[in-house]
C-alpha cells in the first residue's frame, strides 16, 4: 500500500547515492520539460552543510546526463572527483550555496518564456497556482551584465541578487531557481517556467491590467508544497519521461 504523502522521505538529503540519483533525474525532468539548450544547463546539489557539491558535468545535454557525467567540486571549484570538465558557470552554484545554508540544490537553465518574461520587464505575480510559489516576495531579475558568470567574484553578485527569495531571473540568459532538496529545486524551475509562460498570455504588455491571487491567499497556498507532494510530483515528473525514481 501506497505511503500518504505527507509520510514520504526525500532520501536525498541524507545519502550520497540518493542524491546524485536525484541530479540525474533532475536533468532529464528539465530537459523532458523543454529546458534543454544544446550542452548548456546545469544542476547541482549537495549533501546539508557539506563543502562540496555534485554537478552535472560539461560536455553533455540535460537529456543525456547519467551518473557518470556528474563532478564532485569543492566550494572554491577544484575538481574532486567524477567527470573531468566542469562547466564554465560553475560559480553561480558555489556562490548560492555558500550564501545560503538553506539551499542544497540549485538549478540553472534557459527556458525560452522565462527568459522572454523577464525581457518584457514584467513582475511575477500569482496568476496561476504556480506564481504563488514564488510571490511573496516575488522573483528578482539580475541585470548587471548578462554573459556567462565565470567568476566567484560574479557569482556572488548572483547570489547576491537571488537574496533569499526562490528563484532569480538572469536578464537575456536564462534562471537560476534553489531549493532545500532537488526535488523542490527542479520542480520549482518547471513551476517558474509554467507560471511566466501563463503570466506572458493574461498579460501581453506591461501596462496590461491583471487579476492574480492575493498575498494573503498566496501565503496559505504556498502548503501546497510540502516535502511529501513535492517528492510525489518530481517522481511523476520522472515517470512523465521514461524515468524511474527507485
Amino acid at each position: 500500500m501506497s505511503k500518504p504523502l505527507a509520510d514520504i522521505v526525500d532520501r536525498s538529503t541524507t545519502d550520497d547515492d540518493a542524491l546524485r540519483r536525484d541530479l540525474v533525474l533532475a536533468c532529464r525532468i528539465l530537459a523532458g520539460e523543454g529546458q534543454a539548450d544544446n550542452i548548456y544547463g546545469h544542476v547541482s546539489a549537495r549533501l546539508p552543510g557539506a563543502g562540496m557539491f555534485w554537478m552535472k558535468g560539461s560536455g553533455v545535454g540535460l537529456d543525456e546526463v547519467r551518473d557518470e557525467h556528474l563532478v564532485r567540486l569543492e566550494i572554491g571549484g577544484r575538481v574532486i572527483d567524477g567527470w573531468p570538465r566542469r562547466h564554465e558557470e560553475w560559480p553561480i552554484h558555489a556562490e548560492v550555496l555558500r550564501a545560503r545554508s538553506d539551499v542544497n540544490a540549485v538549478v540553472h537553465t534557459h527556458p525560452k518564456f522565462s527568459i522572454a518574461f523577464a525581457a518584457r520587464g514584467l513582475e511575477l505575480r500569482p496568476v496561476s497556482h504556480e506564481g504563488s510559489y514564488f510571490w511573496p516576495p516575488g522573483v528578482p531579475v539580475f541585470a548587471e551584465f548578462t554573459d556567462l558568470v565565470r567568476t566567484s567574484a560574479q557569482g556572488d553578485r548572483v547570489a547576491r541578487a537571488l537574496g533569499h527569495a526562490r528563484a532569480v531571473f538572469l536578464q537575456s540568459h536564462g534562471v537560476v531557481v534553489v531549493g532545500p532538496t532537488i526535488a523542490e529545486a527542479c520542480c520549482a524551475a518547471v513551476m517558474l517556467e509554467r507560471a511566466a509562460e501563463i503570466q506572458l498570455i493574461a498579460q501581453p504588455s506591461r501596462d496590461a491590467p491583471i487579476q492574480h491571487t492575493s498575498e494573503d491567499e498566496a501565503l496559505r497556498k504556498k502548503a501546497i508544497w510540502y516535502q511529501g507532494a513535492i517528492r510525489a510530483a518530481f517522481d511523476y515528473l520522472a515517470r512523465k519521461h521514461g524515468h524511474s525514481a527507485d
